[in-house]
């Protein structure tokens, strides 16, 4: 397990956690995060991130295809883009999905290069996509629709998919298929009632539909859409919204969130509500990979310090990747990824450089005013200024298990341009310039 070093403040409202871990063999080597793409940096060692201006628009999902040149494509609000060199470029797949709002992803675990895609295009039609080129190309699986959006797909090894979305016209629309897609039964009357309804995952015969009651509770449904008429049973309740499910080890696992606030939770038919709570368990997502499953996030007093954690049991977590084992990386000039970030933190506290391009270097820069070096110098003493604030112990270091560098596992090329080193977490952000190469 990875030592937890450093503790640092959590930026109000925009809380920094992974969301889709990249795993080699059973072995976690970065993953698509809320702040970018995170994976080995070759030349500082460690994980490393290229500056938040190399990246598009807000991700929705993130997928390592090692079969595409190790590519790594991303889901967001103007289509699929990939990145082939670690994050440093960023480009758009020439696909029929540019421009499109891409906001749910089914990846068959069978064949990893079939891919069915929901759209959520504002003021457009919208349709279900399918591609078994990785995403290279797309067919229509269900007719564009106006005003009609996606937001959760479910699929079965053999071939029955479950869609969730909105109808347009502020209900929700749940579908269904047994034959791949080429025909849809309609079943959202079963959930007319309800705020939020989503398909999450199938269970055996059954698919699992969550979401948001009436009374400001989550609810968690076992649907039986195949049946004449479609049925479901109300399995229980939740504290908040639930956005995700999944079996493991012949459980079921929900997660139940608001905003930042989650907390995944199993199955408990001796529970009042249906479900217990797992405490330590991950905050933001859930995958099982392989015997193990990955959570993004953790329940501590409102920080998440965690990106990736990983258990065998879903009882007990580690980290696997913290935030502290994260630093900035460089990318070759010409590049999207620009070296001179604003948003920089300085943590190199005494090596003499302004690391962060801000102007003052070490102990003059407010950055530092907690760090060991600085404190007693009139830069460092006191209070954190803000609710909530933290103090740094320390300066970063690279992670206990120093990640793998192997060929099939993209880096990003570094043209030695300094590098932060140590701090994950962004304590302050800006808005990506028209200058700043970022769709």
């Amino acid at each position: 397990m990875l030592t937890l070093a450093l503790i640092v403040a959590a930026h109000v409202n925009q809380d920094q956690f992974g969301r889709f871990p990249f795993v080699d063999e059973g072995v976690l080597f970065g993953g698509g995060t809320s702040w970018g793409v995170v994976l080995p940096d070759d030349v500082y060692g460690g994980y490393g991130r290229v500056c938040e201006e190399s990246f598009g628009p807000v991700v929705y999902f993130a997928l390592f295809q090692p079969t595409h040149g190790n590519r790594i494509v991303l889901g967001g609000v103007e289509g699929m883009s990939q990145t082939t060199d670690g994050g440093c470029s960023l480009t758009l797949v020439d696909n029929e999905l540019v421009g499109e709002f891409v906001s749910a992803m089914h990846v068959d675990k069978t064949d990893p290069d079939h891919l069915i895609v929901g759209t959520s295009t504002p003021n457009s039609a919208n349709g279900i996509w399918e591609s078994f080129d990785g995403g290279d190309s797309f067919s229509l699986l269900r007719a564009l629709e106006p005003e009609v959006s996606y937001f959760g797909i479910a699929a079965s090894d053999d071939g029955r998919i479950a869609i969730s979305g909105n109808d347009g016209n502020g209900f929700n629309l749940v579908l269904w298929s047994e034959d791949g897609g080429a025909t849809f039964e309609d079943a959202s009357a079963l959930w007319f009632e309800e705020p939020i309804a989503r398909v999450l995952t199938f269970d055996g015969d059954d698919v699992i539909v969550g979401g948001l009651s009436p009374n400001v509770r989550g609810f968690v449904d076992r649907a039986q859409l195949g049946a004449d008429p479609p049925t479901k049973t109300r399995i229980g309740s939740t504290p908040r919204d639930v956005t995700l499910a999944l079996t493991f080890r012949g459980d079921l696992y929900v997660l139940s969130k608001n905003g930042v606030i989650g907390e995944l939770m199993r199955e408990d038919p001796t529970n009042k509500t249906g479900f217990a709570s797992i405490p330590g368990g991950p905050s933001d997502c859930a995958f099982v990979v392989g015997d193990d499953i990955y959570g993004c996030g953790k329940q501590t007093q409102g920080i998440n310090p965690a990106l990736f954690l990983r258990s065998s049991d879903a009882a007990t977590w580690e980290t696997a990747l913290a935030f502290v084992d994260v630093h900035y990386r460089s990318c070759p000039a010409g590049s999207r990824g620009q070296v001179g970030c604003a948003s920089f933190i300085e943590t190199l506290c005494g090596d003499g450089l302004d690391d962060d391009f801000d102007g003052p270097d070490d102990c003059a820069d407010d950055d530092c005013r907690f760090n060991d070096l600085c404190v007693g110098e009139g830069e460092g003493e006191g209070e954190g200024d803000a609710e909530g604030e933290q103090v740094a112990e320390g300066e970063g270091r690279p992670p206990d298990d120093e990640p793998s560098t192997s060929p099939n596992r993209p880096v990003c090329g570094s043209s030695g341009t300094a590098a932060v080193i140590g701090l994950g977490i962004l304590l302050r952000r800006r808005r990506r310039s028209p200058s700043s190469g970022g769709r």
